[in-house]
């Protein structure tokens, strides 16, 4: 029953060694990362460092809408362009772009809002080489406000774009 009879390996790989391409001693059949080195408790990915979470939640601010629309706004292109840098960088990392309105207008209005500006800011990023495949966006409309609608600022700080890294 010995897949490997001239190499010494495990009962777990039908005798086969158990490969690990990138060393880092999560072994490739379980490995999310098997050609770059991580630790086991992230699923053998390197962890993603502070400072490129910190540079991302900076360009997350950074995204402008024109109003009432999900057309990107030009002074957005650098920082988007940023990112685009980053996941090049970084190929195992993922991104999760995610959209959020205030309260203003219909509860519909706003999910739809929220969708295509997640779906702009996409687009945007594979039309600069981010495989689409590694990217998803969600709008969530008026559902997850952080600060109160109630007053200018508030319904300003919810209406944002979240960029959240993982791999």
């Amino acid at each position: 029953k010995d897949r490997c009879p001239d190499e010494p390996g495990s009962t777990k790989n039908d005798g086969c060694p158990i490969t690990d391409r990138d060393g880092d001693g999560v072994p490739d059949a379980t490995d999310r990362c098997p050609d770059e080195p991580g630790p086991a408790d992230n699923g053998g990915c390197p962890k993603i460092k502070e400072d490129i979470i910190a540079k991302t939640a900076a360009i997350a601010k950074s995204i402008y809408f024109d109003v009432n629309s999900s057309k990107l706004q030009k002074r957005s292109y650098a920082p988007l362009d940023e990112l685009v840098q980053i996941l090049k960088d970084n190929p195992s990392y993922k991104l999760a772009i995610e959209s959020h309105t205030d309260n203003s207008g219909t509860n519909e209005y706003n999910q739809k809002l929220s969708n295509n500006r997640s779906a702009t800011v996409m687009n945007y990023l594979v039309g600069k080489g981010v495989d689409a495949s590694r990217i998803t966006a969600t709008g969530f409309g008026e559902e997850n406000p952080i600060s109160t609608n109630d007053t200018k600022e508030g319904k300003s700080l919810n209406r944002r774009s979240e960029l959240k890294l993982s791999n």
